[in-house]
């Protein structure tokens, strides 16, 4: 119990500490002047977005048309397709010299589709380790372009006596593996009256993230039986392109 009171007041210190000294201000302490202004936290709203627009778009799918096709019995079964889906995003990115920042990004985003007894719930969790090279040695802020690696996790797992009959229960992928290039502009606000403030706070906004998945993350998508008639489009699956795939915040301390 002294250990942790010791430790949480040595993270006290080192934290009061951070947010009282402005950015640019030296202290004396090489190691922490070089350290101070170098950090970004980030909250992404991109997954919240896309995960809005497929649930707006799940309206439109006819689960009726669904449950009988697979040999499902309607008669007597309330249809009406309830669904929800939500998304958050988290990067972390140090800037080592004054052209370029390193990162890390993860993310999920979960809804579910529910007809009735039945329904299907799915999750993700994308992922990707970058290094951001900043125009005119501006970092952290202003335009950048961003080689990227990464992948996204899938799982889906299906409830409910005519989802057993259309034998989709289960899926998952690792989320394979992919290659991008991304790029973005990462807008300082109150840059004159906030330049030297402990904290200052941007707006990060990815324009574009294209590229290719090296190692499919689609393969078990068209392993199940009623999607094999989309076979001829697995090469197109593999391919990544997502316009303003980030839009959030972001903290330099």
């Amino acid at each position: 119990m002294k250990k942790l009171i010791i430790a949480l007041m040595m993270i006290a210190s080192l934290s009061g500490g951070l947010f009282a000294q402005n950015i640019g201000e030296k202290t004396g302490n090489a190691f922490w002047d070089y350290m101070h202004g170098r950090s970004l936290f980030g909250i992404n709203f991109g997954p919240t977005l896309y995960a809005g627009i497929f649930d707006n778009l799940v309206q439109f799918v006819s689960v009726d048309k669904m449950v009988t096709q697979g040999g499902g019995d309607t008669t007597g079964t309330d249809l009406s397709l309830k669904h929800y889906a939500f998304g958050l995003g988290f990067s972390y990115d140090f800037a080592p010299l004054d052209f370029m920042t390193v990162g890390l990004d993860i993310g999920f985003s979960v809804g579910e589709l529910k007809s009735g007894e039945n329904r299907i719930s799915f999750s993700t969790v994308p992922w990707s380790l970058n290094v951001k090279f900043f125009f005119w040695k501006n970092a952290p802020f202003g335009f950048f372009l961003s080689p990227r690696i990464g992948g996204t996790a899938l799982r889906v797992n299906g409830y409910g006596q005519n989802i057993v009959a259309n034998g989709i229960t289960s899926l998952y992928s690792h989320g394979g593996f992919y290659l991008s290039l991304e790029l973005g502009w990462r807008i300082q606000l109150f840059p004159k009256t906030g330049a030297n403030w402990p904290v200052q706070v941007g707006i990060d906004i990815s324009l574009f993230d294209f590229g290719y998945y090296v190692a499919p993350w689609a393969s078990p998508i068209f392993d199940v039986p009623q999607f094999s008639g989309f076979l001829g489009y697995k090469v197109f699956s593999n391919i990544r392109a997502l316009i303003l795939p980030r839009i959030g915040i972001t903290l330099r301390f």
